[in-house]
Formats: C-alpha cells, sequence, structure tokens
C-alpha cells in the first residue's frame, strides 16, 4: 500500500474513532516515511482525541517542522498546538503561542478567546482577568455574535463583582442561546451575588429543564433556597444532586451546613467534613502529620490542633481543646498571631503548648483542624460544651484599658458602658448581608439616659470613623487595639456587648460577657434559625432580621430591649 492510501485508511479508522488501528496504520508509514507531514499531523490528532496530549503536542511540533511557517496549514496547526499545551497545562506555553499567532496578524475571534483562557489558567486567582477581559472584548469586536465569548466575559466580570456588567453579558449571551443550561446557571449566579434570589430560582430552573443533571444548578438552588431560608427545599435539591455525583463536595457541603442550621448536628457532622474538597475549599494544612480519627486513644499522645477559617471560628471550637486534654493527649494549639496571647488564658485542665501560626512546630503524633473536634466528640445538639467563661481577659492589661475607658467616660453606677462593634471583615463574602453602618444604631442612644458607647473595632470604615467622631457618648477605642488579647480587655470593661456576627461576638460569648447579636436574615448555621439564645454562648441574646436586608426592625428591637436591660422586676 502506498504512503496515500496508507493516510486515507489511518484517517478513515480515525473517523470511526478506531484509534488502535489509525495510530499502528500512522507509526507503520512513519517508520518508512519519517517526514511525513501529514501522517504527524494526523498522529497527533489521534493522540488528542484519547487525551494524550503531551503526544498530540510532540507529533505536531514534529510536522509543524516540515510546514512553511507563513503558510495557513502551518497556522491552523499552531493554533491546534496552544490547545494541546492548554490542555495539558502549559498555559503560559499556549498564551505565548496564541500571541505570537495574533502579532503575526492572524486575528481571528477564536484566537483572541484562547488567549484569554491561557491567561487565565496562569492565575487562577485573577491577577490576569484585566488582560483576559480585554482580549475577550477584541474577540467581540471581530464577531459580536459569539454567546459563548459573552458568556466567558460575563465570569470574568462576576469575579470582579462586577455585577451589572455580569448580568449583561450573560443575558446577551442568553439572546444569542437560549438553549445552553450553563447560561441560566451563570444568570442565576449573578442574581444570587446581587440578592435577587427569587430571580435567581428562575433561572436555575430554565437551566434544570434544559439539563436535569446539571449538578451545579442543584447545588445553586440550593444555596438560594437557604439564603431564603428554606432549607427544607434546599436539602432535597443537595440530595438530587448527590443522586447524580455522590462525590460532588459543593453538594455535601451545603447539605451538612443547612443539616447545622436546622440543628440536625450529628446527621451534619461528617457531611462538614467535605470543606476541605470543594471548589474554594482552604487547602488542608499539615496533611503530613496522621490526622485523629477518635477512635484511638490520646493518652500519652501529642496531638497538633489548628485554626483552619476565621478567628471567630478558632474562638469557638477552642472550647474543644480541654476534651482533648482530659483525654490524657498532650496539645499543641496553633493559632493566628492575632489570637496567641488571648489563647495563654484558655480554660484548660493541663499545660498547652501555644504556636502562631507560620512558626515552627514541636513533634506531634497527631492532627486535625479545630472545627472537626465536633465531629470526633460526637456533639449532638444537647450536649454542646457551653460552660463559660472559658476565655478571659489579661488582669494587666485589664487594668490599662479601665484607665484608658475612665479616661473618656469615667466608671459610675449611673451609667452603662455599651461595647459596640458595627462591621467585620470587608473582603468577607457575606460581609454586606452582616455588617451595619455605625450611624445605624445612633437610635440606641435614645433608649436611656448616661449610656457610654464604645466602639471596640480597630478597623472601622472612614465614614463610620467620621460619624463615631462627631457624636457626643460615643467613643471609637479600635486604634489602640492590637490582638485579641486588647479587645477581650476592652469587653471586660463593658456593661454589655452589642456586635453584628463577627469574632468580637464570639470572644463576648467566651468570656460570658452579656452580648446582643444583630443577626442577618439567613445567619450563619451555628446560630441557627429562630432561637432567640444560643446553645454555644449562654450569655449571648439573639436579634434576627425578619426579612432580608432589613435591619430598622433589628434596631428598634435592640432599643428597645436596651430601654429595659439591668432594670429590677417590678
Amino acid at each position: 500500500m502506498n504512503p496515500t492510501d496508507t493516510l486515507k485508511l489511518a484517517l478513515s479508522h480515525f473517523d470511526q474513532e478506531d484509534y488502535a488501528e489509525a495510530q499502528a496504520l500512522l507509526f507503520a508509514l512513519l517508520d518508512a516515511h519519517p517526514r511525513d507531514k501529514d501522517a504527524l499531523h494526523l498522529l497527533g490528532s489521534v493522540a488528542a482525541a484519547q487525551g494524550r496530549f503531551a503526544e498530540a503536542a510532540l507529533a505536531w511540533q514534529q510536522a509543524l517542522r516540515l510546514l512553511p511557517p507563513d503558510s495557513e496549514e502551518a497556522l491552523a496547526l499552531r493554533y491546534r498546538l496552544g490547545r494541546a499545551f492548554y490542555e495539558e497545562g502549559r498555559f503560559e506555553d499556549a498564551f505565548l503561542l496564541y500571541r505570537e499567532l495574533i502579532e503575526s496578524g492572524w486575528q481571528l475571534p477564536e484566537l483572541f478567546v484562547a488567549a484569554a483562557a491561557a491567561l487565565q489558567g496562569m492565575s487562577p486567582s485573577g491577577k490576569n482577568d484585566p488582560q483576559a477581559l480585554a482580549l475577550l472584548e477584541e474577540a467581540l469586536q471581530r464577531d459580536p455574535d459569539q454567546a459563548d465569548t459573552w458568556h466567558r466575559k460575563a465570569a470574568l466580570h462576576e469575579r470582579a463583582r462586577q455585577w451589572d456588567a455580569a448580568r449583561q453579558c450573560i443575558h446577551q449571551a442568553l439572546r444569542l442561546d437560549d438553549q445552553r443550561a450553563q447560561y441560566w446557571l451563570a444568570a442565576g449566579l449573578v442574581e444570587h451575588a446581587q440578592g435577587q434570589f427569587e430571580e435567581a430560582l428562575r433561572y436555575y430552573d430554565q437551566a434544570l429543564i434544559l439539563a436535569p443533571e446539571l449538578v451545579d444548578a442543584h447545588v445553586s438552588r440550593g444555596t438560594t433556597l437557604a439564603r431564603l431560608r428554606q432549607h427544607e427545599e434546599a436539602i432535597d435539591s443537595y440530595r438530587r444532586a448527590l443522586r447524580i455525583d455522590d462525590k460532588d463536595a459543593d453538594a455535601h457541603l451545603n447539605l451538612a451546613l443547612s443539616l447545622l442550621v436546622l440543628g440536625r448536628l450529628e446527621q451534619a457532622w461528617p457531611l462538614y467534613e467535605w470543606r476541605w474538597e470543594g471548589r474554594s475549599a482552604d487547602p488542608y494544612r499539615h496533611a503530613t502529620i496522621p490526622a485523629w480519627n477518635g477512635g484511638s486513644s490520646l493518652a500519652g499522645k501529642r496531638i497538633l490542633l489548628w485554626a483552619e477559617q476565621g478567628q471567630g471560628d478558632t474562638i469557638q471550637f477552642s472550647r474543644y481543646v480541654a476534651l482533648i486534654l482530659q483525654a490524657g493527649a498532650q496539645v499543641v494549639l496553633e493559632v493566628p498571631a492575632s489570637l496567641l496571647a488571648l489563647m495563654h488564658s484558655l480554660a484548660v485542665p493541663a499545660p498547652l503548648t501555644l504556636v502562631a501560626m507560620g512558626e515552627p512546630l514541636p513533634e506531634v503524633d497527631f492532627q486535625l483542624p479545630l472545627m472537626s473536634l465536633p465531629l470526633v466528640c460526637n456533639t449532638r445538639a444537647d450536649d454542646i460544651p457551653a460552660a463559660v467563661p472559658y476565655l478571659c481577659a489579661d488582669p494587666a492589661r485589664r487594668v490599662l484599658w479601665e484607665e484608658r475607658l475612665a479616661a473618656l467616660a469615667p466608671r459610675s453606677p449611673a451609667r452603662m458602658r455599651i461595647g459596640l462593634v458595627c462591621s467585620g471583615n470587608a473582603g468577607n463574602v457575606n460581609d454586606a448581608r452582616r455588617s451595619i453602618e455605625l450611624s445605624r444604631f445612633a437610635p440606641l442612644a435614645l433608649a436611656r439616659p448616661q449610656l457610654d458607647f464604645f466602639v471596640i473595632q480597630p478597623d472601622l470604615r472612614q465614614a463610620d470613623r467620621q460619624w463615631c467622631e462627631q457624636q457626643p457618648g460615643w467613643h471609637w477605642v479600635g486604634a489602640a487595639i492590637n490582638d485579641f488579647a486588647d479587645t477581650a480587655a476592652v469587653l471586660a470593661g463593658m456593661d454589655l456587648v452589642i456586635s453584628v456576627d463577627t469574632a468580637a461576638a464570639h470572644l463576648a460569648g467566651a468570656m460570658a460577657c452579656p452580648v446582643w447579636i444583630a443577626l442577618p436574615y439567613a445567619p450563619d448555621w451555628r446560630w441557627l434559625l429562630n432561637a432567640a439564645d444560643s446553645p454555644w454562648y449562654p450569655t449571648a441574646r439573639l436579634f434576627r432580621q425578619q426579612q432580608p436586608c432589613a435591619w430598622d426592625d433589628v434596631i428598634l428591637t435592640l432599643r428597645a430591649a436596651l430601654a429595659v436591660h439591668g432594670a429590677s422586676p417590678g
């Protein structure tokens, strides 16, 4: 058989997806004719069709050496080579090749799209997103009727939290092609991010009409239902997702969160371990150290317990350290540096080794993240370890802070000191739902006479700071707070703490301070759904939104409660 006929036969097998026979024919042909560019080209295609992109790239690179560099065939093959690099994870090589093609004048829309994708692959954190966005805009100038390009552009705007632009782009994609479930899902995600939950559900439902087994749509539908406090329906959505893909981490994790907020702790804790596998999961540190599963004895063993999420989470779950020490273990507790001094006050029955994150660790036998302790300790809703206080203020710091507070507003039996925290970390994805402008707390000053307000957060936002400086009886003391040991000393000097859902609220609860917590309509799981108290913090009182984004009623309820707080019965 001559080379031409062999190549035709190999192509026929390739078209029929008989890759093994096509490859055998091509290898035989190349043994006899190693510089046959068409055979090398097809061999690369056979490899790529089977997902063997490194082999495909090698074959195509050999073929390119045999082609005139500026020929149409060479340009098209270089584009395919870029795709192989991309699929192989060689994003920078792919981008450089695409850029070279564009700069040579071969400015097809798909080249700009491919270059944008390669840039994103080079920087999953989004550092290259502005460049990628510019490339997509170039593609749309050349071909504005590509729905997929609009979809990609919408995703970049969404990641930058440019919601109006994201909405416009995804709606343009839907106008061009309303039969792609992924576009309806993307539109729903934008509406969810903007708090338009009913609208988001409408988009998810349309996505599921088009693709009933689209797992991400079931999971996203569940998260939106959870924001509407419809947790039973959310659970149903997560379980539908898991029937389709029982390994989907986000479905498992979100199912856990809905079960937790409903108080079904025993069902939830095993599922909560999927938090390490989701799309936005934190890295599991210390993975080289054996994890303790709760089944083996800790007597005489040394275990590392380490902070994994926010500072409030670390404060809340540090209560379990005492239980691990009671089991006979030596405990090394690793926490953020901002919590290190505070944790020296942790009420525990035996000595504790404290280490700041990033510092060298002693040798240990086991490790466990703090938020896995409820699972291994078999915590039920009716036996949460809630003895408080388990943290307290350092006596020396307390004296120092009392002097500072008294200089601003002298202590008097007739006056009440209120510590106030109005906002959390602005970078938190839930910040817009949980934080409140300080000025909205102004009605509290009218609840009763002789109130002194101390705003105790160190990172007070500029507008809140300016408002505070203009109000008599309001004092911002956060500028002198260096760590949570300082925060504890300030809290210890208050008669009452009023806080949004932040680490300071957890600390006040852990110190057994009277603390009132203002919660959004769909609260974090640890506050449950409807109770006015907390099984985690006996001295806490919860004030809840009755509808999303409606803080006015919460403020009015706080004011009414403050008016009678501490009053004698009758």
